[in-house]
């Protein structure tokens, strides 16, 4: 027998394996998905019905990775940060004021009831969307069972962009007149600063080694003192022990190769005037699909869910880049 015939043989046997003794969670599958995108057609006709439609709509639902738990997520009726927390706040007081209980409570129950799933396999997300249906990175609701208790992470106004704030050396200059070297310090241009972040982040971050990932550099039109960045299609970039899905594993030990780890989206905004020392901008991170290439609307804000992540490559990174801007 082949080693390839080996594992399938191998793989066909653990399916007819007896259920082990200990609870795990039951995968969803494509069957339930398909239920599951009928029933969110039912629960906007509920939130409708109930009239917290003009403040909320459902966006979709999603599986998490390993397909152990479903999402859904909804968005606010507003394109702007300000519009969208004062709809959600007067949602919030006009439903515990004609039934005393937490709206955040009810969108809960409510979506697994519907979904008929048990609850500690769900939660809910409330976003925000702008006009070009990107998510703003600024609102956060988010709603799950622990414990038999509804609880609510609620973010607003709290900004998920991280600061960049780097005070750049003059670079020293070597300067030969009449048989003697001076060495003088010389401030760099913007036009020199954005050259060398671009450089960096192209060398850094468009080589990868995972399977079927393509890293894009993405620059928009500078203006004398901004330029913006993008990177998509990352991997194990920010979340650097990312695992891939039972499903990958299976695949690869048949002699297939497969990648089903979440891709990764930066986001960078600089500004630097030229001849001063002050670098400054924000890094937004984002992950997507690890099955599918997402749109950039696609990609959601790596925050709350791995900030730890984001903290620590915020602060690595910051300290790469000024020593690669002070480089002679």
């Amino acid at each position: 027998m082949t080693p390839r015939l080996f594992y399938v043989a191998l793989f066909l046997g653990c399916l007819w394996l007896p259920a082990r003794p200990y609870a795990q969670a039951p995968r969803f599958t494509a069957e339930d998905l398909a239920f599951f995108n009928q029933k969110t057609a039912a629960y906007q006709q509920w939130l409708d019905k109930t009239g917290l439609g003009a403040a909320i709509r459902a966006t979709k639902v999603r599986l998490k990775k390993d397909s152990t738990e479903l999402e859904l997520l909804l968005h606010l009726n507003a394109t702007d940060l300000d519009t969208a927390i004062a709809l959600w706040n007067r949602a919030q007081d006009d439903y515990r004021l004609s039934t005393g209980r937490p709206l955040e409570e009810k969108l809960f129950r409510t979506f697994a009831a519907f979904m008929e799933i048990p609850p500690e396999q769900g939660n809910v997300q409330v976003y925000v969307l702008d006009p070009d249906g990107a998510y703003i990175p600024c609102f956060y609701v988010g709603i799950w069972e622990e414990n038999g208790s509804v609880r609510t992470d609620s973010r607003m106004r709290e900004c998920r962009d991280k600061p960049i704030d780097l005070t750049l050396h003059p670079l020293p200059l070597r300067k030969i007149s009449g048989g003697k070297t001076t060495e003088i310090q010389r401030q760099l241009s913007s036009a020199q600063v954005f050259d060398r972040i671009e450089a960096f982040l192209k060398a850094k971050y468009t080589r990868t080694s995972c399977y079927d990932r393509y890293p894009e550099l993405v620059v928009e039109p500078r203006t004398e003192t901004t330029l913006r960045i993008s990177l998509s299609d990352l991997c194990r970039v920010v979340l650097t022990d990312e695992k891939k899905g039972l499903w990958c594993q299976t695949v690869e030990l048949l002699g297939w190769k497969c990648n089903d780890v979440r891709r990764e989206r930066l986001e960078f905004e600089f500004t630097y005037l030229s001849g001063s020392n002050n670098l400054t901008g924000r890094l937004t991170g984002k992950f997507g699909s690890g099955v599918y290439r997402p749109r950039k609307s696609g990609y959601m804000d790596m925050e709350p869910d791995f900030q730890d992540y984001l903290d620590t490559f915020h602060l690595k990174f910051q300290q790469e880049l000024k020593a690669y801007l002070e480089k002679p």
